[in-house]
């Protein structure tokens, strides 16, 4: 089973009232704000960094940090971390959990079935195929750890 198919059957097992080991977000939110980075990184959602070079070094540095240092290891990465203003959904009361997970799983589907050679983002600049179905893998994971259902 890859990685991205154990990211699939996890998010089945998300329940709307679960509680976060840890920060704010409800499920639902955490659902949403997963489905926020990847319509970014795939470019469906226009973002604008506010300092453009800033970012692309960041970026640059944030890739060679979760493929080098931390090595996509969820227990490594730092908890309670704040986000991007698009990103934060702690405050938004109104999501449909079911369709919001249905949107995820999809999206999930998508980034395993991504055939190109790259994709470019705002984040991180172009990166290769499996960058990218890592980056989505680990950022995912990292918040279903975050409600236990990894």
């Amino acid at each position: 089973m890859s990685s991205l198919e154990l990211v699939l059957k996890s998010i089945d097992l998300l329940e709307e009232e679960m509680k976060p080991k840890w920060g704010k977000m409800s499920c639902p939110q955490m659902i949403r704000h997963c489905n926020r980075f990847i319509k970014v990184y795939t470019n469906e959602f226009k973002f604008k960094p506010p300092i453009s070079l800033f970012s692309q070094i960041f970026g640059k540095l944030h890739i060679f940090w979760l493929k080098h240092v931390i090595k996509y290891n969820v227990k490594k990465y730092f908890k309670n971390l704040p986000t991007l203003r698009y990103f934060n959904t702690y405050g938004i009361s109104d999501i449909d959990f079911v369709s919001e997970r249905e949107e995820l799983i999809s999206r999930i589907r998508f980034v395993m079935e991504y055939k190109e050679d790259s994709i470019d983002n705002t984040f991180h600049g172009r990166v290769k195929r499996k960058t990218f179905k890592d980056v989505v893998e680990f950022h995912t994971r990292y918040h279903l750890v975050q409600f236990g259902v990894i």
